[in-house]
């Protein structure tokens, strides 16, 4: 047990600052919306939910100074220098789509305007020396307009930085892709999940394999890493399913960052941990945690027609030949990068055991 004395239900800023505001008044925080709690009798009492910040540009920008940027910035992701100093940032919140494994705090989408998102970059940059934006939001790429008006406005703003982003694979167009480049973007992160045909629809996923393979290849050929992230185990996949999916990496694998295969989750409150209770593969939420989720990479439910050792062994291969494949990849440039070094005298080299 965690003993806390009050739990923020959803968007945090408003109600912090209102719960605050009656614990130091003396107030009772029966009226404060948004927060769950225990009260003197032992009974849990759940506020009103708070209603959405519906313009999140008047949030401000967090304060930096309370927080030991030096260690925060040696955040590594993907195509950075080791000299460079990354921040994570968020462009908006919440997603429109509807996977069934996914689930969703708070409906709709809510983006941050391309203005107060350069500004926030511009400042980092300046105080902090931030050349690297990771943006943990669900869904920059959530329209080729959103994505044109921001990559427009930061080439113009001539920052300079290197960032990543999540994307979707449907909006992944070519014209598109080459002026998130130029922009500064090293990566985008993909959630492909199968590639399956029938388990991309069952999954509610919005994307057919051949929009997965066109928006990849889109990617690479603008010169884009791109973050494939597969997961096994949705209903009635299979060994088969699951074998497309390492076929899949594969081939369009660039090795700029080591990829695995998950089994899927039913977490609480998505479509999938309801389809679980229905069918009598899960009793509730204490279930869930308790007894089912003991660990990401292992299964919680079961979906498949496998049995569980048939698909833990089946994961297992698959994911041996991911791993096989990502660190020959690494010991080849590494070879590489040591003949250059005796070979060409190569004065640029600072070490094998650098970060």
């Amino acid at each position: 047990m965690l003993n806390a004395d009050y739990i923020v239900l959803g968007e945090g800023e408003e109600t912090m600052k209102d719960l605050v505001y009656h614990l130091e008044s003396n107030l009772d925080v029966d009226d404060v919306k948004g927060i769950a709690y225990k009260k003197s009798d032992g009974t849990v009492k759940i506020n009103e939910r708070r209603e959405l910040i519906k313009d999140i540009d008047s949030i401000p920008f967090p304060a930096w100074d309370l927080f030991p940027m030096d260690h925060y910035t040696l955040l590594r992701m993907p195509n950075i220098g080791s000299n460079e100093r990354c921040m994570v940032m968020y462009s908006g919140r919440g997603c429109l789509f509807r996977c069934n494994f996914c689930y969703r705090m708070d409906k709709g989408f809510r983006p941050r305007s391309a203005d107060s998102v350069i500004e926030e970059m511009r400042i980092l940059k300046e105080r902090y020396n931030i050349s690297y934006i990771a943006f943990f939001d669900e869904l920059l790429v959530s329209s080729v307009e959103r994505v044109t008006e921001f990559c427009e406005k930061l080439i113009a703003a001539n920052l300079n930085m290197k960032w990543d982003c999540n994307g979707r694979l449907n909006f992944a167009k070519k014209e598109m892709l080459e002026l998130m480049k130029k922009a500064g973007c090293v990566f985008i992160n993909y959630g492909i999940e199968s590639m399956d045909e029938e388990a991309l629809k069952r999954m509610n996923k919005s994307l057919t394999t051949s929009q997965i393979i066109k928006g990849i290849e889109n990617t690479l050929a603008a010169g884009i890493s791109p973050g494939y992230n597969i997961i096994f185990g949705n209903i009635g996949e299979t060994d088969k399913s699951l074998q497309l999916g390492v076929d899949f990496l594969l081939k369009y694998d660039d090795h700029s960052q080591l990829r695995t295969i998950r089994p899927v989750t039913p977490y609480p409150g998505c479509p999938l941990y309801y389809y679980a209770i229905e069918q009598g593969l899960l009793k509730d939420v204490e279930d869930f945690y308790e007894n089912k989720h003991v660990n990401s990479d292992l299964l919680a439910v079961n979906f498949t027609p496998l049995s569980d050792d048939e698909f833990y062994n089946c994961l297992r291969d698959a994911n041996k030949a991911l791993l096989n494949n990502y660190y020959d990849s690494l010991k080849k440039n590494a070879i590489e990068t040591e003949e250059n070094l005796y070979n060409k005298r190569d004065a640029s080299f600072r070490g094998f055991r650098r970060t």
